[in-house]
């Protein structure tokens, strides 16, 4: 266990991405093996996670669809605004 936190500082940001990116496929290929999910539903899994993960950050902000009265709006402003 003090290994690995040991590892992780002295780590760069390259290594560690690789690191995780390894870990998570020998997760999926452990989950293929021990269980009957096809590639859509580990796909659709993964993105509700990568949707977890950005989502739960104060740094970027996901709206829904546009109503109507928001969509008029967007296309006067576009209108309006000078091309140069």
């Amino acid at each position: 266990m003090l290994d690995a936190c040991i590892t992780k500082y002295y780590m760069d940001i390259n290594e560690q991405s690789d690191t995780f990116q390894y870990e998570l496929a020998k997760l999926i290929y452990r989950f293929k093996g021990e269980f009957d999910l096809n590639d859509y539903t580990i796909a659709g899994c993964l993105d509700f996670a990568k949707l977890s993960v950005l989502t739960d950050t104060d740094d970027i902000i996901f709206e829904g669809p546009l109503t109507d009265e928001e969509d008029e709006e967007q296309e006067e402003n576009n209108n309006t605004e000078s091309p140069f």
